[in-house]
């Protein structure tokens, strides 16, 4: 029998539990002490840094004055089950290691932020304030805390002093989920990362000619049939073909989409609220409205499509604006959107709306008799002003684009500005609000590095340097009209973007940019403390698998040719990296020369290149294959005998209409290239540009001749690609056509195009053209 009396149950408890606590520090000093950077974006008022570090541990005690406060430190120390494996206590009231309290004398939205080595403090005035420190103490942890797992790690923050509040209220990130449906989940996820870069206005564009993806119960077919096209999506990212997709046809079922049940609405809202972003619908009208008018047939004009957009379509998509009934359907169906939206704006598109069915349409044109309009603007115009009184009948303000500037702007509209800056500028002197989003700073669907070494993703361009760089007021206005401008947008149009991969590789880091001018004052910006920052940022994509752009950190390759040799020149827009490169097609390393100064080859070439940040590789590998061929320099000549200066002077085309080693045919190609002397050849090549949106096609029969004495000419290949011209979209076509070893001195080159565009493409009807860059022979 053992006795052990209460004294000594006592005793062993207590040395027990010294033991465990013993243990449990011992092991804790085992683990790796990591601490997070101060790369913060965006951008801080003011930060002071200072030595050492705060340690977050499983004993640290959070303090917080009541249920609210407590609600968000909820939110956000609760993450640390997942990659630590506990949370943090949290009380209200009391002492705690990190203090949360209310500071009346704090500007709305911003807070103060300060580390020391033994506690931290957080003040706010407002629930934003509060979340927003949060997610800069986010930004301030380890990279590890971004991580899926359990981490075995010490959790070190630096201490620093962070003042910090919004330049602009209206801080926003547009998604259009028409083009391409995105799921409830994936909208969460999108609103995740907008409110980590204090972000607070998702615009949400949920109608267009493609789509729509609103439950409006009122009009169930807007679902039913709206929500729905065939599907000819692609996921090839080296083809772009949305102006060239095929039309529905009668036999052919509708089954690529989706839409948001009003409960799914009410779950994405809530979502939102709880990370301060308020939510603004976009029901594009009166153009734009393809699915809106093949589900409501009655609402639209002559002419009307009868289904929904399978991709781009540029006409016979608006809604009549000479019906009564047209009215009818907006005042019910945007009362139905602005009973689920509980905010102040709703977005109503306007934009790009093609009038040509207004032209011969009889309401449309009874109605500006009726009411004395003198053109199809001020249909637009009368059109915008009755819908802005439906949303105004409600307290609520009525957005558009720029467009709804045509033919008078509604009384109380707020404009955004995409097409440039004009259109902000003009409705700020008028007196109206403004958000800016020019498409040249801040369309994020652009592509963002060099034609031919990006993902053939966009159209146009929008460097990372030129979207930060970007001045949200104009200097055209006064310091009052500079007061009318809300903030700035990011937006993400969705044709060439299908998948949730591509969002994030197209947002990041260009929303990092729009984050940090919409946050931070434009004279505080700086472009390489900005691109220090995005290392530490790409670190924390990295921990979270998410897919995002290196292009700023990644060689341009360009050249010049002069028929000779190639003179190449290779640039990073990040500053201070350092570019090494190989010319055999071989990865180049540190070893590998580096680049200093333009440099010429004069042999055939696969140059790969690769930037370095302090030895270590960044941005991804740049390759381009350069052709010295047998017909360098030769002469070329057109089937008139003029002289051609290009297509023999070592310049290759780039995928860009402006880029001028593109030389442009009609839809027939005819050219004789002289050689020096007879040489053996035995094969032809050549890249065309498809750009099919401008008429601009691939060739649909090629004829090679040669010839000896420039009198007589034998075939030696010819070549049918109908099938390959007949494809639309955007992109570069290369043609290769070998033929037996031969003799010549001439090579007569016959091409033709389309006599008429086939029916389905965007300029039916009308001749195309061929564009070509180099005629490479060997």
């Amino acid at each position: 029998m053992i006795t052990i009396n209460s004294k000594g149950v006592f005793k062993l408890t207590s040395t027990l539990i010294l033991s465990l606590l013993l243990l449990n520090s011992c092991e804790q000093k085992k683990l790796e002490l990591q601490i997070g950077k101060t790369h913060i974006i965006p951008q801080p008022i003011s930060q002071i840094e200072a030595d050492g570090y705060f340690e977050v541990k499983a004993s640290s005690i959070i303090t917080v004055e009541n249920e609210k406060q407590k609600t968000i430190a909820n939110q956000f120390f609760n993450q640390f089950e997942k990659v630590a494996g506990w949370t943090p206590q949290i009380n209200i009231g009391g002492q705690g290691d990190i203090r949360i309290s209310t500071d009346k004398t704090i500007k709305g939205e911003g807070y103060n932020l300060k580390v020391t080595t033994s506690n931290i403090t957080i003040k706010a005035a407002s629930k934003e304030g509060f979340f927003y420190a949060l997610q800069s103490l986010k930004q301030l942890l380890p990279v590890a805390f971004y991580k899926n797992t359990l981490q075995n790690i010490r959790w070190g923050i630096p201490t620093v002093d962070i003042k910090d509040y919004p330049t602009f209220g209206w801080r926003g990130y547009m998604l259009d989920v028409s083009r391409h449906f995105f799921t409830k989940e994936q909208v969460k996820r999108v609103i995740d990362f907008m409110s980590e870069l204090k972000l607070n206005r998702f615009h949400w564009h949920l109608a267009d000619d493609q789509g729509w993806r609103l439950e409006i119960k009122s009009y169930p077919k807007l679902t039913e049939i709206g929500a729905w096209r065939v599907d000819h999506n692609i996921t090839d990212e080296t083809k772009s073909n949305w102006w060239g997709r095929p039309e529905q046809k009668l036999e052919e079922k509708a089954t690529y989409g989706g839409f948001y049940t009003q409960e799914d609405v009410k779950e994405i809202i809530a979502y939102a609220k709880e990370r301060c972003v308020e939510i603004i619908p976009e029901i594009d009208m009166p153009g734009h409205a393809q699915a809106t008018i093949a589900a409501y047939p009655e609402i639209g004009c002559v002419n009307a499509a009868p289904y929904v957009a399978t991709g781009g379509v540029h006409k016979n998509n608006t809604y009549n604006p000479g019906k009564e009934e047209t009215f009818q359907f907006a005042e019910r169906m945007l009362n139905e959107v602005m009973d689920l939206f509980p905010y102040k704006y709703v977005h109503i598109g306007g934009d790009e709306c093609n009038k040509e069915q207004w032209k011969v349409d009889p309401f449309a044109q009874q109605r500006m008799k009726d009411e004395k309009l003198k053109d199809e603007l001020e249909l637009q115009s009368y059109f915008i002003k009755r819908v802005e009184t439906i949303i105004n009948k409600r307290n609520r303000i009525m957005i558009g684009w720029d467009e709804i500037l045509e033919g008078g702007l509604a009384p109380n509209a707020t404009v955004m500005s995409w097409r440039g800056e004009k259109g902000g500028i003009t409705s700020t002197k008028a007196g109206h609000e403004v958000i800016m989003t020019p498409s040249n700073y801040c369309y994020i669907d652009l592509k963002q590095g060099h034609d031919d070494l990006e993902p053939n993703l966009g159209y146009s361009r929008l460097l990372l340097s030129t979207s930060y760089n970007y001045k949200v007021i104009p200097d055209a206005l006064t310091q009052e009209e500079g007061k009318l401008i809300k903030g700035i947008q990011a937006n993400m149009w969705t044709e060439s973007i299908g998948d949730w991969g591509k969002l994030t590789y197209m947002t990041f880091p260009r929303t990092y940019a729009i984050a940090e001018s919409a946050w931070t004052p434009h004279k505080k910006k700086n472009w390489n403390h900005f691109v220090n920052r995005l290392y530490t940022q790409f670190s924390r994509l990295d921990a979270q698998e998410v897919r995002y752009a290196v292009s700023a950190f990644s060689p341009w390759i360009d050249h010049v040719g002069n028929g000779k040799e190639i003179e190449i020149q290779m640039k990073t827009e990040a500053n201070e990296l350092n570019i090494h490169y190989t010319l055999d097609g071989t990865k180049p390393t540190l070893q590998s020369p580096k680049y200093g100064k333009p440099f010429t080859i004069s042999k055939t070439s696969q140059l790969q290149a690769r930037a370095f940040n302090n030895d270590k590789a960044v941005g991804y590998l740049s390759s381009k294959k350069f052709s010295i061929h047998k017909a360098k320099n030769a002469k070329v000549f057109d089937r008139q005998g003029k002289k051609i200066e290009k297509l023999t002077d070592l310049s290759y085309g780039s995928l860009s209409k402006g880029d001028r080693s593109w030389y442009s045919f009609s839809n027939k190609v005819e050219v004789n290239v002289l050689f020096d002397k007879v040489t053996e050849v035995k094969e032809i090549e050549f890249d065309a540009l498809r750009f099919t949106n401008s008429g601009i096609y691939p060739p649909t029969d090629i004829e090679v001749f040669g010839s000896v004495d420039g009198k007589t000419f034998k075939l030696l290949v010819q070549k049918e690609q109908l099938e390959i011209a007949t494809e639309q979209g955007r992109n570069k076509v290369n043609t290769r056509i070998p033929f037996g070893a031969v003799k010549t001195k001439i090579l007569k080159i016959k091409a033709k195009g389309f006599n008429t565009i086939p029916d389905g493409h965007r300029r039916s009807g009308a001749p195309s053209r061929i564009w070509i860059d180099e005629i490479i022979v060997n």
